[in-house]
């Protein structure tokens, strides 16, 4: 470390020495204790690194044996200088950077929320508060009062129990511990059913049951009911009948019905299909702080009339940071739009699939499946398809409250 100063100090030079007897040269001016580093043969020619102290030695050996001499670079603290006095508006544009510099660092130019698992719009909530509390972009960091900023967020968010606030540099980081409620009690009156269909089994934690298994029931009747009937230990003299007591009790409780679920589409004959080519056009866009869109690539009409989108917004980053920018792609793939006739069979198998993947989509945390029924209806344009599902589920929900 200290050789390599003592280079940029004193200054140095890269040499190229052509000729029969350079290495007496190099050896030479070694021994007159000048320093030389990076020595390089290419045949007849060397190339090193010298201070610029050695460059009369250098010149008087090659001289005496009849050597060529080019300097090629120069550089180190005695370089720049001389450089620095033909160019006095250098000065100038170091002293400007280093103010620009000092403005730069003492201020806050990054808000950001680093507590994992909060939603965007949380994040964007915070950091709007933490802006109308104090701690906004550009705010000179000697001039921060965190506590006071923090007690205002407090304030204004009740749903935290507690926010800190670390500013390193010209980042500050914003930290928050969510409010967790203590939930409700689950006290229900009545158990009802969801939807209609088929009891398979009834399962009863509290309360009465209502229905049995191979009823059949609609939607809203009761299941399960909050009040528990058994004869009295103690019955009066004489009574004909025995004397029932009742206790009210929650309702809890699971019951299974195979409940059926359908989905009716139609498929025309004549089908239009889409087919993605190779040609894109992409149109990008800058956003700064929430303000923009500002367009930088993609100007003019799209050159298609068919087109498929997707858009890809890109939050930029610094050290894992979030910065205040915000980048937008959107490509336009094009398509090309062709029309074919099907067969009954095709239109038949094409509408019963896309009615088994919506039923699939919006069934698939219900139950299992245990039964399928499928019917068609043709007409002269297509065919009309409804695919039933038979479905066991759980219909058991708390009767709502008025």
């Amino acid at each position: 470390m200290s050789d390599f100063l003592y280079r940029v100090l004193s200054g140095w030079i890269e040499v190229s020495v052509s000729g029969r007897q350079v290495e007496h040269l190099i050896s030479q001016v070694a021994e007159e204790g000048y320093r030389l580093w990076d020595v390089q043969r290419g045949g007849d020619t060397y190339t090193f690194f010298a201070t610029l102290s050695a460059i009369p030695s250098i010149q008087r050996v090659a001289e005496e044996k009849g050597l060529a001499v080019t300097h090629l670079r120069r550089g180190g603290l005695p370089i720049e200088w001389r450089k620095s006095q033909r160019r006095p508006f250098l000065w100038v544009g170091v002293l400007t950077a280093i103010v620009i510099v000092f403005y730069a660092t003492s201020r806050i130019w990054v808000v950001d929320v680093v507590t994992p698992n909060i939603s965007a719009k949380a994040r964007e909530q915070l950091v709007l508060t933490a802006e109308g509390a104090g701690l906004s972009l550009g705010s000179v960091r000697a001039h921060l009062d965190v506590q006071a900023i923090r007690t205002r967020m407090i304030r204004a968010l009740p749903q935290y129990a507690w926010i800190g606030i670390s500013v390193h540099g010209v980042l500050a980081s914003i930290q928050v511990v969510p409010l967790v409620l203590r939930p409700r009690l689950h006290t229900f009156s009545s158990i009802v059913a969801s939807h209609a269909g088929e009891i398979t089994q009834v399962l009863v934690y509290m309360g009465a049951p209502e229905v049995s298994v191979g009823e059949i029931v609609h939607k809203g009747q009761t299941l399960i009911s909050g009040s528990v009937s058994a004869p009295s230990r103690i019955q009066p003299d004489g009574a004909q009948e025995p004397q029932r007591e009742t206790v009210m009790t929650p309702a809890e409780g699971d019951v299974f019905a195979n409940v059926a679920h359908g989905v009716e589409v139609f498929q025309p004959f004549m089908q239009q299909t889409a087919h993605t080519t190779s040609k894109v056009f992409v149109q990008a866009f800058l956003f700064v702080a929430d303000r923009g869109p500002w367009q930088y690539q993609g100007f003019g009409q799209i050159p298609f009339h068919h087109y498929q989108t997707r858009r890809v917004m890109t939050q930029v980053q610094y050290r894992g940071v979030n910065l205040p920018i915000k980048l937008l792609k959107i490509v336009y793939n094009e398509t090309i739009i062709t029309k074919r006739r099907l067969s009954r069979a095709r239109a038949l198998a094409s509408a019963a699939k896309r009615a088994t993947e919506q039923l699939a989509h919006t069934l698939h945390d219900k139950g299992p499946v245990v039964r399928e029924i499928q019917r068609a209806r043709w007409t002269t344009t297509g065919v009309w398809v409804q695919v039933v599902w038979i479905v066991n589920q759980n219909i058991a929900q708390p009767k709502p409250r008025r």
